[in-house]
């Protein structure tokens, strides 16, 4: 599965505002609702919250995936934003998070959240591909390091 055919522009925002693990989810949430015209933004970040209270989704390396299966949207949708000075997230490394992909799907659809999630970790474990992320100041530049690390990578 290709990332860059399942991210919109409306939905990578280069400069997250919040400074904490609970308000950067909220955040992220409200530009995937926005982007994605979803209107179950509640019960989204109520699934959103329980997934990451079960265990931190901060992998590592910067990075930080939350994500739920929800009944409030009908397929997948993600999204991405960029702290560009970290936040603390509980990450397994102890490390701030700059990058974050947010998944949220179907309570009943496996496979395309399963492959997102792989799609993300086989990415983001190359350290060229976080460091221009993180280089980026246009949506546009942002999808195009996205898709010349798909052709790279995956």
């Amino acid at each position: 599965m290709k990332l860059s055919n399942k991210i919109r522009k409306s939905a990578i925002k280069l400069e997250l505002k919040s400074d904490n693990k609970v308000d950067v989810i909220s955040e992220l949430v409200d530009i995937l609702c926005e982007a994605y015209n979803l209107d179950q933004r509640k019960t989204i970040l109520e699934a959103v919250l329980k997934r990451e209270a079960g265990q931190s989704t901060g992998v590592g390396m910067g990075i930080a995936v939350p994500h739920a299966k929800t009944p409030a949207v009908d397929k997948l949708h993600v999204i991405s934003g960029l702290a560009r000075n970290g936040i603390d997230f509980d990450s397994v490394d102890g490390k701030k998070v700059n990058i974050f992909f947010l998944l949220v799907s179907p309570r009943n659809v496996s496979g395309p959240h399963i492959k997102a999630l792989a799609g993300i970790s086989r990415l983001v474990k190359h350290e060229k591909f976080r460091t221009s992320l993180l280089e980026c100041h246009t949506t546009k530049e942002f999808l195009k390091t996205v898709k010349e690390a798909e052709k790279r990578y995956l």
